[in-house]
């Protein structure tokens, strides 16, 4: 008869499990940190989708869908964009990343990079075109563009760092 494993191996379990959760969450509090940067607010970086895309290739049963759809929904609320619209994004960007994991898992860090930003140029043109609908407005798009830009240049250290994590407090999850 197989023994249950004690309460306190199992709260630390879930714990640990929870980490991807926590820094995405941790993350879509950054960008919503006020920066002294003039128009820095419109161009930050997309962190929460770079979390997303990460841990949906690397770790899916810890960023199943319910959790980033309601990641996403913190994010509505903290940026004050219409509720849902990131959920829907970053629902896409989850689906996209589990559905084609035997392309980038286990590949040379240059694919799963180029993949994302294939992934973040369609979402912010996504997005774009949403809020241009929204507003009844053609928006500027020069501000995705450099968000953009700075989302996907960025994005290896992001990656870099949940690596490291991953290896370090995730090993045997």
């Amino acid at each position: 008869m197989l023994e249950q494993p004690p309460v306190s191996y199992q709260i630390n379990q879930v714990l640990r499990g929870s980490i991807p959760f926590w820094l995405t969450f941790l993350l879509a509090l950054l960008t919503v940190v006020p920066i002294r940067i003039d128009g820095f607010a419109v161009i930050s970086p997309a962190l929460v989708s770079m979390s997303v895309f990460y841990w949906s290739l690397h770790r899916p049963y810890l960023m199943a869908a319910p959790v980033v759809f309601f990641l996403g929904l913190i994010s509505d609320i903290l940026t004050g964009v219409p509720l849902g619209l990131s959920s829907f994004m970053l629902l896409i960007v989850h689906g996209v990343a589990v559905s084609q994991r035997h392309v980038f898992v286990g590949k040379a860090f240059i694919l799963t990079w180029w993949g994302y930003l294939l992934i973040a140029t369609g979402i912010s043109m996504l997005t774009w075109l949403i809020a241009c609908i929204y507003s009844l407005a053609l928006m500027p798009f020069f501000p995705v563009l450099i968000q953009l830009i700075i989302t996907v240049l960025i994005f290896p250290v992001f990656a870099w760092c949940f690596g490291a994590i991953q290896h370090s407090l995730l090993k045997g999850i």
